[in-house]
């Protein structure tokens, strides 16, 4: 197993954190010897938002794509860190993604972090006169939102907003290109909106070690899920539900972690729903 050129190569030393619940904690024990600690973290991916649902014929709009979470990264000497960090990574899910958080205490107040990633933002939901807003992206962290982030190397970059829905009057959900934002998650693509026939969702564009993938076929179809890959990190949003003139809306695909959940399509009766937000992850690792 190869891992990233600031990573250890000592695997052991390389300790990787996953979501477990809100608010819930991880333990994260500095070992003996250690001189320099590198911590990545990455809030939950957004949901996309519900496709519009309505009579064959008429106006609505795709659900919006939501957004990726924001990473931070420090790089701090091991003798400037207690030997017991507090560890909880955001859930994902259905509604906006939750920050992620890396304490000195089972709190994530700001005078206890040492770093936190803010999640994404919720795929807004298509309507008869509007298509579904995408998802905000994941905002920068600033340092008076973690107060000991100051004893180290430490850098913050936004996560990517999702993709807009397909437009009322009928088009494709709006895609998503991988890496624009200068981070390996990425936001969901938007939904197929639609007036008189079937549309197909919004994809994600590929770029690095993530593959391009399709959104789905026009008509009531779902959105494909989001691709991951651990080394080197690659986590890709889902993609858009297709639009149907004829049935209900296709579902958004479900994200890869940190990464938006496709948008839903419109369909008649009900539009399809939003695919999950990706969970947050924290990832230690240690030199010595």
């Amino acid at each position: 197993m190869s891992f990233p050129f600031h990573l250890p190569k000592d695997a052991s030393l390389t300790h990787r954190f996953d979501s477990i619940g809100t608010g819930i904690f991880h333990t994260w024990q500095k070992p003996v010897g250690a001189v320099l600690i590198e911590i990545i973290v990455c809030g939950a991916g957004g949901a996309g938002g519900a496709g519009f649902g309505a009579a064959a014929g008429t106006a609505r709009g795709g659900g919006g794509g939501g957004g990726s979470g924001a990473f931070s990264r420090i790089v701090v000497a091991a003798n400037l860190l207690p030997d017991t960090l507090y560890i909880s990574p955001g859930m994902g899910g259905a509604g906006a993604g939750g920050a992620s958080y890396v304490s000195f205490m089972q709190s994530i107040v700001a005078a206890a972090l040492l770093i936190t990633a803010t999640g994404g933002g919720l795929g807004g939901t298509g309507t008869a006169a509007a298509v579904g807003a995408a998802g905000a992206a994941g905002a920068i962290t600033a340092g008076a939102s973690c107060l000991y982030s100051g004893l180290g190397v430490f850098v913050s970059i936004a996560g990517q907003a999702g993709a807009a829905g397909g437009a009322i009057a009928g088009a494709a959900g709006t895609g998503v290109n991988f890496g624009n934002a200068g981070v390996p998650v990425c936001g969901g693509a938007g939904g197929g909106g639609s007036t008189s026939a079937d549309f197909a969702g919004g994809g994600i564009v590929g770029a690095g070690f993530c593959p391009t993938i399709s959104g789905a076929v026009a008509g009531g179809n779902r959105g494909n899920d989001g691709f991951g890959l651990e080394l080197p990190l690659t986590y890709s949003g889902g993609t858009g539900g297709g639009a149907s003139n004829t049935v209900i809306g296709g579902n958004g695909g479900d994200a890869a972690q940190g990464s938006g959940g496709g948008g839903g399509g419109v369909g008649v009766t009900n539009g399809g729903v939003g695919g999950r937000g990706g969970n947050g992850f924290v990832i230690i690792s240690v030199v010595r």
